[in-house]
């Protein structure tokens, strides 16, 4: 191997982003500089009248629908975005690529079909003269429509149960429809992913069987007076630099902060969430698919910066109650939707758009898509 073959494999790769668009706000601690920090400031605006907070939408299944740069529509799921086999071109164009894939599963037909009855509403909603993609979420359809009664416009798209006011705004918006969407990205071209945040649900008003939700903001604002918080705020300002040093990347260990977050979300997606510590994380990194090579590195950095990951661990849970009582004071609050998963109030959750950060309360919420 050449020497500047060398030198290039053990350089340090530059900083990445790490996780998602939105992050958790507890993951903040470990997925970008200085997160402890912001996050109690998120955490402190969230009581701010000019801080919006919007809902979670827990729709599914995913859908794209557009029309291409000589007006063609276009309607397609999760699994044709972006594939030239599956750029259906009419509902029987979706359906045929739906059926096409998979193993022959119970639900694929009734899947296939529901995606193709659609296709005439989504059309009908988007004008002749737009260009691009909008993304988006299916909150109700023919195929599971929602339910009237009581006063109410009900439905439940996955796993959460949304309850609407039947005479609030959006309640007499739905009353009239075939089929919800809650909307996030407008693309330029299909296949694009590169897409912006979706703010014009008033272009598909056209049809009033089509209801587009863009954001959905709460009217209620937390009080944010989290008995935890002086807590972590003293900590994020005692151990918040040691963080950021311990997680800088080194020459072959360039990825410890998305290896932390791998973790969390395992321990989350396994209800394990009172095994969010050192201990707990050294223990899955022996079985998991981080090299030998890195796992040492990784001992060696524990054993160097003594006494810091425990407390990086420490801001993650700290941060998640704080974040859970502002999450349940939310979910009591009686607006025009209520939300309950489980039998329990509250649905997938909230967003801080302004801050890119989401609100989930991971004790009670796995991610699932059947699509």
């Amino acid at each position: 191997m050449r020497a500047w073959e060398l030198l290039l494999e053990n350089e340090a790769p530059a900083p990445k982003k790490v996780g998602r668009e939105f992050n958790h706000l507890e993951d903040l601690v470990f997925t970008e500089p200085n997160g402890a920090r912001r996050a109690v400031e998120v955490l402190k605006g969230l009581s701010q009248p000019e801080k919006k907070i919007s809902i979670k939408w827990d729709g599914n299944p995913t859908v794209y629908w557009g029309r291409d740069d000589d007006g063609t529509f276009r309607m397609v799921g999760k699994n044709n975005w972006g594939r030239e086999e599956g750029k259906s071109s009419s509902p029987d164009d979706l359906k045929s690529f739906i059926m096409s894939r998979g193993k022959g599963e119970d639900w694929r037909e009734k899947f296939a079909g529901d995606m193709a009855a659609m296709w005439p509403v989504f059309e009908k909603a988007t004008p002749a003269d737009f260009r691009g993609y909008v993304y988006g979420d299916i909150l109700f359809h023919p195929g599971k429509p929602y339910d009237g009664a009581n006063g109410k416009v009900s439905f439940t798209p996955n796993q959460t149960t949304y309850s609407v006011k039947g005479q609030s705004e959006i309640g007499r918006r739905i009353a009239g429809a075939k089929v919800a969407v809650a909307a996030h990205k407008v693309f330029e071209y299909f296949g694009d992913k590169s897409g912006e945040d979706f703010a014009e649900p008033e272009i598909f008003a056209g049809n009033p069987e089509l209801v587009v939700f863009g954001q959905t903001y709460t009217t209620t604002k937390p009080a944010v007076n989290a008995d935890n918080l002086s807590v972590i705020e003293k900590l994020a300002n005692q151990i918040g630099p040691k963080v950021d040093k311990l997680l800088a990347p080194v020459p072959g260990l360039g990825d410890l902060q998305t290896i932390i977050y791998t973790f969390v979300n395992n321990q989350s997606k396994a209800k394990a969430l009172d095994k969010i510590d050192s201990a707990s994380f050294f223990q899955w990194l022996q079985n998991s698919k981080v090299s030998a090579g890195k796992q040492a590195k990784i001992a060696d950095l524990d054993k160097t910066n003594p006494g810091v990951m425990d407390g990086m661990f420490s801001l993650v849970v700290e941060l998640m109650k704080a974040k859970d009582e502002v999450i349940r004071e939310l979910d009591q609050a009686e607006g025009d939707i209520v939300a309950h998963t489980g039998g329990k109030p509250g649905g997938e959750g909230y967003m801080s758009t302004d801050d890119a950060v989401k609100l989930v309360p991971r004790d009670r919420w796995t991610p699932y898509r059947a699509d």
